[in-house]
């Protein structure tokens, strides 16, 4: 029986075969992971991923997370979780750490189509902490996400908040004047 109408989703249109091959293998080896077969830290994660798609998260110095706190620290504390406000892109270790705290099943990921595809979880309860970290997987390895369902109801694209970078000024959201 197919279950798949009742998972947690983000579907995908495939960048090519190899991307989608480098997915299939850290979803199946989180999966691993997350049932307690193996315990892994960040070095077993790195070969799994190419320049390009580690390129997709933030690496830090010193300096720029002093830059960003004090950017998170100047903003307005009501604007800090806006839609709007900046973020910065997930870095490596939360978003692994993440994707196997999540509460949820990783099911897998699987083609509908020729070129598309979907990485399916089963949310163990509502909330669950949502699938922002397996859009953020997908987007790793270029794939383009067309659409996801959180248990909440299909949300068309790939919305995301603004990306940070560290030239930016102080953030406030702009208050319409009555």
């Amino acid at each position: 029986m197919d279950h798949s109408d009742r998972y947690a989703f983000v579907e995908f249109v495939i960048a090519d075969e190899a991307a989608f091959d480098r997915l299939a293998t850290v979803v199946a080896e989180l999966q691993k992971q997350k049932s307690g077969d193996i315990t892994c830290d960040e070095d077993h994660w790195l070969p799994y991923f190419t320049a390009s798609d580690l390129s997709e998260f933030w690496w830090p110095d010193d300096v720029e997370m002093e830059l960003w706190n004090k950017f998170w620290f100047s903003t307005p504390l009501p604007d800090r979780h806006s839609p709007e406000m900046p973020a910065t892109p997930w870095d490596f270790r939360s978003l692994i750490e993440a994707v196997l705290g999540g509460e949820y099943e990783l099911i897998g990921v699987r083609r509908t189509g020729p070129s598309l595809a979907r990485l399916e979880i089963d949310p163990y309860a509502y909330p669950y902490g949502g699938i922002d970290a397996a859009r953020t997987l997908i987007r790793a390895f270029g794939h383009k996400i067309i659409g996801f369902d959180d248990g909440a109801g299909f949300i068309k694209d790939d919305p995301q908040r603004p990306r940070w970078h560290k030239d930016m000024p102080p953030f406030a959201l702009k208050k319409a004047v009555s």
